[in-house]
Parts: structure tokens; sequence; C-alpha cells
């Protein structure tokens, strides 16, 4: 870095560095035992995992668009492959560019030689922090959910896990992409091999004419897990 200002954790992973942009991540805020959230998924990011500390057995989780629509600010359901509503904790973000910089009051702005917000104290509201701490590529999970650890990104199952990307449909007859968190074996179905922890979970159904075909196919965006609070 030839000028500016950097910000990294003892592990070495950069939370700010004003000579790039979008490094900046602003948490708008953190809701507890929700089944509903807001959001622009092309500008703001959701992670969420299940409010129950005692559930068993595994709970899956996509977002539903209340609405039908994804684009620009849409409110969704929390969602299971039959339409079941989940109550979740959340924590939402937005990239510090993506935001008008506060005036007033007391704190550190950090700006680019471009002008792009990289960093603002004034913007943060009490809501905690959100630290990520682990990143798939596309097509790096196989999409089996917790049928053996192919699609396994973490034996750590009170992670937050990304939910943008995500997409149920109300009916356990048709298409799934979500997130698995899963406690135990017990009550799981007899497949379900893999052991505790979070994974990703991707099938395609349609009905062909004589019956509901069903497809596993890998994740087709990027997936991100992150640990919350003061990070």
């Amino acid at each position: 870095m030839a000028y500016g200002i950097i910000f990294e954790t003892a592990n070495g992973n950069v939370h700010i560095d004003s000579t790039t942009t979008n490094t900046g991540l602003i948490i708008l805020s953190s809701v507890a035992s929700s089944q509903t959230v807001t959001f622009d998924q092309s500008k703001e990011f959701c992670f969420a995992r299940p409010a129950s500390t005692t559930y068993t057995g595994e709970i899956k989780i996509a977002l539903r668009s209340i609405s039908g629509s994804t684009l620009g600010s849409q409110t969704y359901y929390f969602e299971e492959p039959d339409g079941t509503k989940v109550n979740t904790n959340y924590i939402l973000g937005k990239w510090a560019n993506e935001q008008i910089s506060s005036s007033g009051g007391y704190g550190i702005q950090i700006f680019n030689a471009e002008g792009d917000l990289a960093y603002d104290s004034g913007l943060y509201t009490g809501d905690g922090g959100l630290g990520l701490v682990a990143f798939w590529p596309q097509g790096q999970l196989s999409g089996y959910g917790s049928i053996g650890t192919t699609s396994q990104m973490t034996t750590d199952y009170t992670l937050f896990a990304n939910m943008n990307g995500t997409a149920g449909f109300a009916s356990s007859q048709e298409s799934y992409y979500g997130n698995v968190f899963k406690k135990s074996a017990t009550g799981t179905p007899e497949p379900s091999s893999g052991g505790p922890g979070i994974y990703w979970e991707s099938v395609i159904r349609f009905d062909v004419g004589y019956g509901l075909s069903v497809f596993v196919v890998s994740n087709f965006t990027p997936r991100f897990l992150a640990v919350g609070g003061s990070v």
C-alpha cells in the first residue's frame, strides 16, 4: 500500500484498506428471532442462523420473496423447503462505498483516492460487527446438503451463513437452494450421514410430464460464513 490506511486482524485478515473499494462492510442492523427480512440483495448482505439453540436434527433455511420479485429492496421469509417459517437471528451489512457518509458528531471517516467511502464510524449504530471466516467459490459445494460431507462448509453450526442467492418456493415439490444447519443426527433423514455443521443444499425439481424429476447441482453463487458480534 503506497498511501492511506489499512487495518488488519491479528490473523492478517484485511478489515479496511483505503487504496481499494468495497473493503469496508457497515452493519445496518442485527435482529433476533425474526421470520422475515427486508433488504436489497444487489447492494446488501444478509447473514442468518436459527434463533433456536435447543433444536435437534437440522434446520434448512432459504429466502422466499413475499412479492415474488428479487429486484431492489424486497421482504423475504426465512423458510424450510416445505414452506415452514423459521425464526432466525440475522445481520444485515452493506459495502461502505454504497453508503452516504455521515455528517456532524465525531469519529473517523476513510476515503480512497477516488473519493469512495471505505469506512465511516458514524454509520455504526451499536449493532455489533461481522467477520467473514470462510468462503467457497462457485461450483465448490456439491449441493447434497448433509448427505455426506461434499457440501459441508463448517463443523460449527453456530456461525452465520450468507442468505444472498438462496431461494425457497413454499413447497417441498419445488426447487430449493439454501443453507442446512445441522446440530445432531437425531431426527434427521436416514441418508443424512454428515456430522454437525453447516451445509449447502441446491436441488432442482420439475415435472417432466410423467413424474417429478430431481437434480442436485453445485453452488451456483459463492458462499460465505461469518461470525457476529464484536469481531
